[in-house]
């Protein structure tokens, strides 16, 4: 008997509710001024987690087609099960019973299985984007603490950056960027034109907000290419465009580090310190080969400095790097397996006069390569502080699946022309 309650859509719809309850209870944590929530976010984590695994269950028992072939659909898997070799090999057996990462690979395989709509993932992202910015404007007005605290000279508007509904401000920034991008795509939809231009603005403030530089840089190109994507010279060097818009984004951090040696800025010089984290890891890379040193053994405190700051941080402030220190060569080669499909796929988008897939794509690009936004910190691992697990940014993994499998559609496709 199948329960047709259960679909693609809710179980997106699904992550949503559980990211918005996980993240208010987190919050309501670091305040407990009204409720002990300290008590109960365990029970809310592992709870929330066991439906979701449960309705991509059933989702799989309701279908024939989950496990059919599909390029872009096995190359986003493969991270997942590359992570899970490298935990067994690692006997990393707290990582190896967390239903997290179950729950990652089969719902990979569910999302690329099913069609979503356009509207509901319009909708989602109004939600999100209107959810984040309330979530802003109470942490800005001190009302709510934020998740992680973490100060940078900026507007100036409150002691520490706000957090939304994501675990610190530089993921909420790109979240943020993914959400206008959303609302920049679908402005042209009638019925909803003027909630996608709130949803716009409050991304672009909330981004502002955040005091990150590269979600901002990543909004201003989004917002180009969409405004242009049924343009004749996008439509007509799409190929172009799928190679310069990667290959910008990675001479990016390689031009501000130049760029900082020239003046004298050392902030840029060093990327804010993370390529001191990089020359870490590099400066070891025989360690890593061939399989890393797993999940749980990578970055313990101390790991690159005995600088309070960098002991106490257990990731490299890039994805590539510390695939590589996890799951060696293969983690490596496997994660830029992922974005030059992604890129190919979205540059066929872009083709068609869609121009989504690619800023999504862009996004988690250079986030990957400032940060570790993809399928990590898995939750209730020892000693790490990110510990919200699946509801750190792992939504917007699937948001971002969700898109590149619904380009692929002749009907989403021609959304951007309505």
């Amino acid at each position: 008997m199948r329960l047709k309650l259960i679909t693609a859509s809710s179980l997106l719809w699904l992550f949503v509710f559980f990211q918005i309850s996980v993240t208010l209870v987190f919050l309501g944590t670091r305040a407990d001024k009204f409720f002990p929530f300290g008590m109960y976010l365990q029970g809310v984590k592992y709870s929330t987690l066991l439906v979701l695994v449960i309705s991509v269950f059933i989702l799989v028992k309701n279908q024939q087609t989950v496990f059919s072939y599909d390029p872009l659909k096995y190359v986003f898997a493969f991270q997942i099960v590359i992570l899970y070799f490298s935990m067994i090999i690692h006997t990393d057996l707290k990582a190896i019973n967390s239903p997290t990462i179950l729950l990652m690979l089969i719902s990979t395989s569910v999302i690329f299985s099913n069609q979503i709509t356009s509207k509901t993932i319009n909708l989602i992202g109004i939600t999100l984007s209107f959810v984040n910015f309330t979530i802003v404007a109470l942490q800005i007005s001190s009302i709510i603490p934020v998740a992680q605290d973490n100060v940078r000279e900026g507007l100036n508007l409150i002691s520490d950056r706000p957090t939304g509904l994501l675990f610190n401000a530089f993921a909420m920034g790109y979240a943020s960027a993914i959400t206008f991008a959303i609302s920049l795509y679908f402005l042209k939809t009638k019925k909803l034109i003027i909630l996608n231009s709130a949803s716009a603005l409050f991304s672009v403030v909330s981004i502002l907000l955040s005091v990150t530089r590269t979600p901002l840089l990543l909004m201003i190109v989004s917002g180009i290419i969409i405004l242009l994507q049924t343009s004749k010279y996008v439509t007509n060097n799409w190929k172009l465009l799928t190679m310069a818009i990667p290959g910008g984004i990675i001479l990016f951090p390689i031009a501000t580090v130049i760029l900082g040696n020239l003046i004298g800025n050392q902030d840029m010089a060093t990327l804010n310190g993370r390529t001191f984290l990089w020359d870490c890891v590099t400066s070891r890379w025989q360690q890593f080969i061939p399989f890393g040193v797993g999940v749980q053994g990578a970055f313990p405190p101390g790991f690159c400095s005995d600088d309070e700051w960098f002991s106490k941080l257990r990731h490299p402030e890039n994805m590539f790097l510390l695939n590589y220190v996890e799951s060696g060569v293969l983690g490596f080669v496997g994660l830029v397996m992922l974005f030059i499909v992604s890129f190919w796929y979205s540059g066929k988008a872009l083709a068609k006069g869609s121009a989504l897939p690619m800023a999504v794509s862009a996004t988690f690009l250079m986030s990957s390569i400032f940060y570790v936004p993809l399928f990590h910190y898995l939750p209730f691992l020892e000693n790490r502080t990110a510990d919200r697990g699946v509801f750190n940014f792992y939504l917007f993994m699937i948001l971002w699946m969700v898109i590149m499998n619904s380009s692929r559609s002749e009907k989403e496709a021609k959304l951007a022309k309505k």
